[in-house]
């Protein structure tokens, strides 16, 4: 009887153990270090500035034991694993995947496939589009004396396909190296290309089909001090035994021209035809100062001024001595316009295409065949038209989509290659000539009987100011508008960046368990055009989580859902938009979910890739500017007195290379200490072999999105995913 009686005691206080276990438990708080900094005569305190040493003993012992206590109460989620098994299955079915399909001007293919039962992709080639796939490079075999597994992030094929440089990275850093294949033979060039991050600025072959110019990264180490200055475009000549690189184009070698430490001094060749080279000085911002001067003088003569940032020119390309390209500059929602490059006049071009009163000139592209260009209405409905004398005609598709991209083949083809996406319909690829229009997609389709039974909603939903915020929503057939739906909320608000439709399997698993996934397409986007992203810009960036509260609330009042069953997620830059969100209003939402976020703006300006983000969120050498970065900072509106905030899961790399760990560190402790209520979990994961999530592998990848679907699926209620006993 006793033995029974001790037994149960033991139960109960098991029991007891698991369910404060399961708590935003107080026993691993990171201890507070007041520092009080001192901006334009305002002192702020920072009681976790420490946390920005990573080499900290005590940080790095807080980082282990939140990292273990977050996976030990993930881990217990159910049905967490049936999450990756279902991905692993989608990707069975669909058998294999392609991605950064290359075509060159005579007609050869170059691309990334991987196969279901492969981690990561490999480089094929085609002689044309019919002809049998020749496997090019395997990752596996780069340093394959290492442990460490790399992936191809970006590949630059010569203008005649005979040579090819492909870049390689590891653990999710995007710094890369290149290695020059012969294409022909299949062979390597004996040395490989470092300080590369080629995602920035891309690789631009010289029309020699022997040379080619990359932006070189003097510090590639993000610990160490100058990273991401001084970078330079550099000239490399595959015929050159010495493999030296020639400067054509930086701060140094160019100071007559405006190129600030921060910049990127890009250059581009829109095609083998081309006798301009453009340089751009870039970073941060949507438009640019720009510059020009004939291929034949590279490297030896100045560059020549040809638009500023002013023009606000975001895409052009050059036919002969004209340059054709795509502006806001008195017209939000973009025109296109042409004028001449050795005599240009930005002020009086010859205007192409007017912009349009409500819809957005997204994409344009010219064959010999004419000019196309896209539009696109509140960032979801895509059309494609054909310039026709002084009109234009559109082009039909076999389906509706929300996303068009299109390129030529070159000025003097008649080939115009179209690819289109929706929410729920995979990427397809068309060619479109002499007005016939051909399927060429390379990827099979995603069949799911489940994705006929889903609908699309897309609303406008009334902001604080009055303004229409697009708001797209996916779900299931039959919804009961009972308030008891479970919902995923997202959107990113940055940069003049849209939530452009696309197929995802993270938003399909999502509505396959019965809940609502909502994409709220705020200010500080490029869903209205260039005033859209403006009006959530610097100091008027409040816009953007207020669209995005104003988006919950229409969610709410209307019955889709209620608090208690809501999640949001965004990352990066989003992390502004969610931080903000859930320090304005945590009653609104019951999870939040952040990845490499943006969440202590403040100190991130004084971070490497400060200056340049401090061209979107705002100067904080600006007393005014300041005031709007203090405003979006998410770490400093946490209420250390107590607040009742929602439940967070803060992820990030160790090994990323544009928003410093730290701020999900700061973010979480302070979050942690000030949260007071006792149902909410705040956990933290750090991954020692991750960046910013952009080079993932395939495991990793599903293993991340498994982890934050189930863990908001969890904390909205659902079922099938609450905490194993």
């Amino acid at each position: 009887m006793g033995s029974i009686f001790y037994m149960r005691i033991i139960k109960i206080i098991l029991l007891l153990l698991l369910i404060v276990g399961c708590k935003n438990s107080k026993d691993n708080m990171l201890q507070p270090r007041v520092v009080t900094n001192s901006y334009h005569g305002h002192k702020i305190k920072d009681p976790y500035s420490y946390a920005e040493n990573l080499e900290d003993l005590e940080i790095k012992s807080w980082i282990e034991r939140e990292n273990e206590s977050s996976k030990s109460i993930l881990k217990r989620i159910e049905k967490l694993n049936f999450l990756i098994d279902k991905q692993i299955e989608y990707d069975a079915n669909k058998k294999f995947k392609i991605s950064r399909r290359r075509i060159t001007e005579n007609g050869k293919h170059f691309y990334l496939k991987r196969m279901s039962n492969e981690n990561v992709s490999k480089l094929y080639y085609k002689a044309s589009f019919s002809d049998d796939e020749i496997l090019l490079y395997d990752p596996k075999n780069f340093k394959n004396t290492s442990n460490t597994e790399f992936l191809i992030n970006y590949i630059a094929p010569n203008w005649d396909g005979s040579k090819i440089v492909v870049s390689l990275t590891e653990k999710g850093k995007e710094i890369s190296e290149l290695i020059i294949l012969d294409v022909n033979t299949g062979k390597q060039y004996q040395r490989s290309i470092t300080n590369t991050w080629p995602s920035v600025g891309g690789i631009k072959w010289l029309p020699n089909n022997f040379q080619f110019i990359y932006l070189h990264h003097p510090v590639v180490d993000q610990n160490k001090e100058g990273f991401l200055k001084n970078t330079k475009s550099v000239l490399f000549d595959i015929t050159n035994p010495s493999f030296e690189i020639k400067t054509i184009f930086s701060k140094e070698n160019n100071k007559d021209l405006d190129i600030n430490e921060e910049d990127f001094p890009i250059v581009t060749l829109e095609n083998s035809k081309s006798k301009y080279l453009i340089g751009k000085v870039s970073g941060g911002l949507d438009y640019y100062d720009s510059y020009y001067q004939l291929i034949s003088d590279v490297g030896e003569k100045s560059w020549v001024p040809l638009f500023k940032k002013t023009d606000q020119i975001k895409i052009f390309f050059v036919k002969g001595d004209s340059l054709i390209y795509r502006t806001s500059k008195d017209a939000p929602n973009f025109k296109i316009c042409k004028t001449s490059i050795s005599n240009p006049d930005f002020e009086n071009p010859v205007v192409l295409v007017n912009e349009f009163e409500d819809k957005v000139i997204t994409d344009f592209a010219i064959t010999n065949d004419g000019l196309y260009f896209v539009t696109n209405k509140n960032g979801v409905k895509a059309s494609l038209y054909k310039q026709e004398g002084n009109g234009f005609g559109e082009i039909e598709l076999p389906e509706t989509y929300g996303d068009i991209g299109i390129r030529s083949k070159g000025y003097d083809d008649p080939e115009l290659w179209i690819t289109a996406k929706g929410w729920t319909t995979d990427n397809k690829s068309y060619e479109y000539k002499q007005g016939v229009l051909k399927d060429n997609s390379v990827n099979v389709p995603f069949e799911n009987q489940k994705i006929k039974n889903i609908i699309v909603e897309e609303i406008e939903v009334t902001a604080h100011d009055g303004k229409k915020i697009p708001l797209s929503l996916i779900y299931n057939k039959g919804l009961k508008k009972d308030g008891k739906n479970i919902v995923m909320m997202d959107g990113y608000g940055a940069f003049g960046i849209s939530m452009e439709p696309s197929f995802s399997l993270r938003r399909l698993l999502w509505v396959m368990e019965g809940g609502i996934y909502a994409i709220a397409h705020i200010r500080g986007g490029g869903e209205k055009g260039d005033a859209w992203h403006k009006g959530g810009y610097k100091i008027t960036k409040p816009n953007t989580w207020k669209d995005f509260i104003s988006c919950a609330e229409f969610l709410i009042e209307n019955k889709f859902t209620s608090p208690e069953k809501m999640a949001i997620w965004s990352g990066s830059a989003g992390g502004i938009l969610i931080g903000r969100s859930i320090t304005e209003r945590p009653d609104l939402f019951k999870a939040a979910i952040v990845e490499f976020g943006a969440l202590n703006v403040i100190r991130s300006m004084e971070d490497a890739n400060g200056a340049n983000i401090a061209k979107e969120l705002g100067d904080i050498n600006d007393p005014e500017e300041f005031q709007g970065l203090l405003e979006m900072d998410s770490y400093h509106h946490i209420n250390d007195k107590g607040e009742k905030y929602p439940s967070t899961l803060l992820t990030a790399g160790l090994n990323d290379p544009r928003v410093p760990v730290w701020n999900s560190i700061k973010f979480g402790a302070r979050l942690k200490a000030a949260n007071t209520s006792k149902n909410t979990h705040n956990l933290l994961l750090i991954d020692a072999e991750a960046g910013h999530g952009i080079d993932d592998t395939k495991r990793k990848e599903f293993e991340r999105f498994a982890t934050i679907l189930s863990f908001a699926l969890w904390q909205t209620g659902h079922p099938d995913y609450q905490i194993k006993s």
